[in-house]
């Protein structure tokens, strides 16, 4: 069986929750989509979050039992740049997985089309769209500083042949950068520019990657279910950031040997599983200087005993003294 959600059935404009105020202020233009098994055990919701003209962000959160097919509703044609995360689980019809991003720069018909997601235990997925007009505006006069294959797409003059797909890592900064939008503490009017702020950093972020990234490997010798297995093994780090498990009992959880975890986290994630922990950590370490809380405390929370081996690793990282860049930056 198939399980289907139709935008233009199944909307509600959404009340105030997680990414809403509480409060009668200024609200983004808001819908939720949600979706409805009779059997009652795949669940889960489209949220649709129109912060301004121009940009929106689209928050797909579900688990499936059964396939899924997202019927999408009519609007205007336009060209749009969509960056797609996938928190969670894996996008099969786009090949995104746990732990990547893509950019995309296409031809919106603004017909009614089709999504299928393949039944999985669980997916969260994170869009942004920026009309290409809105965008143009921000890179006026630059657009040559913009990665040579971003810029070549935007050049094509024949928009029904535009059709531009990157994937990449997601970063701990862009994840740090997630976190403080699913977490957004503001309201009203302040929440809106606050949202908006971050997903323009988030953009920021991505194309800065794009021009040093490189590209995820399509000739890996790994298996599709050793791919999986280092994804799960991503997420255990992060999960237990300030106390990981030793690289051998990482490798018994997702059921891999050592050596197959060690090359390919290396090949997916281009860094070592000790080298992302560490990156993790000290964007995590960040985050919490900006909310004003002591130094050690920090150490402690992002899983350094010694405070002065976390002074040392924040400095190497960062170029300045934790204490330092607390007191300059913490609101």
């Amino acid at each position: 069986m198939t399980l289907f959600l139709k935008e233009s059935a199944d909307c509600y404009h959404l009340l105030p929750s997680n990414l809403l105020d509480n409060q009668n202020h200024f609200q983004p233009k808001t819908y939720e989509f949600q979706l409805h098994d009779p059997k009652g055990i795949s669940h889960g919701y489209r949220h649709w979050y129109h912060l301004r003209p121009g940009i929106s962000l689209l928050v797909d959160d579900y688990t499936l039992n059964e396939n899924l097919v997202i019927e999408t509703s009519q609007g205007q044609a336009s060209t749009c740049l969509e960056l797609s995360f996938i928190l969670l689980g894996k996008n099969s019809y786009e090949k995104v997985f746990a732990g990547q991003n893509a950019l995309f720069l296409y031809e919106d018909s603004g017909e009614r089309g089709w999504i299928e997601l393949q039944a999985q235990e669980k997916l969260l997925k994170f869009d942004i769209h920026i009309e290409y007009s809105l965008f143009q505006s921000f890179i006026t006069n630059q657009i040559d500083l913009l990665p040579v294959s971003l810029r070549d797409a935007i050049k094509n003059d024949d928009r029904r042949e535009l059709d531009y797909l990157q994937i990449s890592r997601t970063t701990p900064r862009m994840q740090t950068v997630l976190r403080q939008i699913l977490n957004c503490p503001y309201q009203g009017l302040t929440k809106q520019l606050y949202l908006e702020g971050k997903l323009l950093e988030l953009m920021a972020l991505r194309l800065e990657d794009t021009h040093s990234t490189v590209p995820l490997n399509s000739n890996t010798t790994l298996k599709p279910e050793q791919i999986d297995s280092i994804y799960q093994a991503r997420e255990i780090v992060i999960n237990n950031f300030s106390n990981p498990p030793s690289l051998l009992a990482l490798a018994r959880q997702v059921n891999l040997n050592d050596c197959t975890l060690k090359k390919g986290f290396q090949q997916i994630f281009g860094t070592t599983v000790f080298g992302y922990l560490h990156d993790y950590r000290m964007e995590r370490a960040k985050e919490l200087l900006l909310e004003a809380n002591a130094v050690n405390k920090v150490a402690r929370t992002v899983g350094y005993s010694s405070h002065s081996a976390f002074m040392s690793a924040f400095r190497k990282k960062f170029g300045v003294n934790p204490s330092v860049y607390s007191r300059k930056n913490s609101v």
